[in-house]
This record gives structure tokens, C-alpha cells and sequence, in this order.
């Protein structure tokens, strides 16, 4: 639904601008997706980008020959540019140094929390106590599934101008062609897969929640994606929760509870083993 985060691919411009290094040789045993003034830009690199853009996306990007190659070109074009930051000794700039250690930094701490996760499994007390929540707060019922289409665009104004339009009779399908900044949906005009409300990123779950079948939002609503026009075509009705029909579901959600209870019972452990710590 969004571009390739730049934090994600600022970790992977480590290719020298040396014409020909050293490792090239080793590199030419590996597939490459494509050599930029003879700094190869390893297959294994773009697949990285495109899984984790997928991922990223929460089910509204779907992979395809057509999404792998503008992942490519992307890699490709920030190649070059890399390549030109570096000429103009901008490597050395302090701003960029700092910057680039804080990603690092960033990066590696994603990686921690994922191998944490590794060895975290909720028991059947934690998922039959995450069961009762759930249904409380669903009144029982829950997995309503939502049929919709949408239009992401970076701007608020181009989303009200668009809002504006569709209230005039505007063809909702033929200006998301045109206008939508959501790879994943732009050829089928908009339209998103059933899914329920939860899967999608906040607060654009909760606008397809409040809309009745058939309406648009009158106002665009924002994520960390841009802003969205969203139109509510059809949904399911709820079903009743229970504890083995919804198992995976709910164990999923105690799994994420107990993964986040734990980390911050270890973090609390590690900081009591520093010795000093500098405050300013």
C-alpha cells in the first residue's frame, strides 16, 4: 500500500562504487538482478525488499511478476543515486554517519525482537483468558468480514477534491485506476479482498466499521499510508465466537500479548544489570 520504506532499504546500500570490487567474482556465482556500473544488485536483495513489502502491507499488496520488477527498478534507481551521494563525498557528512548508525541500530533491534519471539508460545490458560476478553468485548460475535474498495493518494486536498468528485456521480473504479497509489489494487479499480475490519491498519479499519453498505466516507481518512477514499460495497454477518472454531485466531492474538508481556519483563531485567547509566 505504500512505497519501500526507506529505513528498511537504507540497511541494504552497502555496495561499493568501485567499478569492478573485489567480490565481484563471488557475486557472479549468485543471480543478480541487475549491475549498476559494475556493483551488482544480488536477486536475493530484491526478494528481501518485496517479501518484506508484502508483509508490510497487511494483505493489501499481493505479490506478482509486475510488483517484483517495480521493486527492481526502485532498487536500481536507488542504486544510482547511492552511487552519486557517495561521489560527492557525502558519506562523510556527519548528519548522514549519525543517521545511518541509528538505522542500523534500529534494524538490529527488529531482528532481536523477531528471534525473542521464536521461543514465545502461549499456554492454554493464556489463550482460553484471551478467548474471554475477546468475546466480552465483542459481545460474543465476532469475524465480520468487510467487501471494499478504496483510493490512497498522499495528499488530503487531492483525496477531498476526489471525495467531491464521486459525490457528482464520479466512477469510483476508473478514478482509482487513475489516481490510487496502491499498486496492489490499482488494476482492479480500488477493490480489496473480504477481509475483517482488524487486519487493516488504524484508523482505516475503524472507518469501514462505522460505514453502512454501500456508503463512502464523506471525509478522507488518514494512515501512515496517506489518505484514503473508502467505500463500504457489501459485508458478512458476524459469527458466534467459540473457543475451537476461533482457536488459531485468538491464540494469535495471546501469542502478540504474551510476546509483548514478555519482552517487557526481560527488558526490566536487563536494565537492572546496568551498573551506571549517564542522564543528562
Amino acid at each position: 500500500m505504500q512505497p519501500v520504506k526507506t529505513a528498511l532499504l537504507l540497511a541494504l546500500f552497502t555496495a561499493s562504487t568501485a567499478l569492478l570490487p573485489v567480490s565481484h567474482a563471488e557475486n557472479a556465482k549468485q543471480k543478480n538482478a541487475a549491475i549498476v556500473n559494475g556493483v551488482p544488485i544480488p536477486q536475493e536483495r530484491v526478494d528481501f525488499v518485496a517479501k518484506n513489502q508484502i508483509a508490510q502491507s497487511q494483505g493489501q499488496q499481493q505479490d506478482s511478476p509486475e510488483f517484483r520488477e517495480n521493486v527492481r527498478e526502485i532498487m536500481i534507481t536507488r542504486e544510482i543515486l547511492y552511487q552519486e551521494a557517495v561521489k560527492r563525498k557525502l558519506d562523510k557528512n556527519a548528519d548522514y554517519i549519525t543517521q545511518l548508525d541509528l538505522a542500523k541500530q534500529q534494524i538490529m533491534l527488529s531482528v532481536l525482537l523477531e528471534d525473542i519471539g521464536k521461543t514465545t508460545k502461549p499456554s492454554e490458560a493464556d489463550v482460553r483468558k484471551e478467548y474471554e476478553r475477546v468475546k466480552a468485548e465483542s459481545g460474543g460475535d465476532a469475524g465480520k468480514q468487510y467487501k471494499a474498495r478504496h483510493i490512497l493518494v498522499k495528499e488530503e486536498a487531492e483525496a477531498k477534491q476526489i471525495i467531491a468528485d464521486l459525490a457528482k456521480g464520479g466512477d469510483f473504479a476508473k478514478i482509482a485506476q487513475e489516481k490510487t497509489q496502491d499498486p496492489g489494487s490499482k488494476d482492479t479499480g480500488g477493490e480489496l479482498d473480504w477481509s475483517e475490519a482488524e487486519v487493516y491498519v488504524e484508523p482505516f479499519g475503524m472507518a469501514l466499521k462505522a460505514l453502512k453498505k454501500g456508503e463512502i466516507t464523506r471525509e478522507p481518512v488518514k494512515t501512515s499510508y496517506g489518505y484514503h477514499i473508502v467505500w463500504m460495497k457489501k459485508r458478512t454477518a458476524a459469527h458466534t465466537l467459540s473457543l475451537d472454531g476461533d482457536y488459531q485466531r485468538i491464540e494469535s492474538i495471546a501469542l502478540n500479548y504474551k510476546r509483548t508481556k514478555d519482552y517487557q519483563a526481560w527488558l526490566e531485567e536487563l536494565r537492572s544489570k546496568i551498573y551506571w547509566q549517564s542522564r543528562l
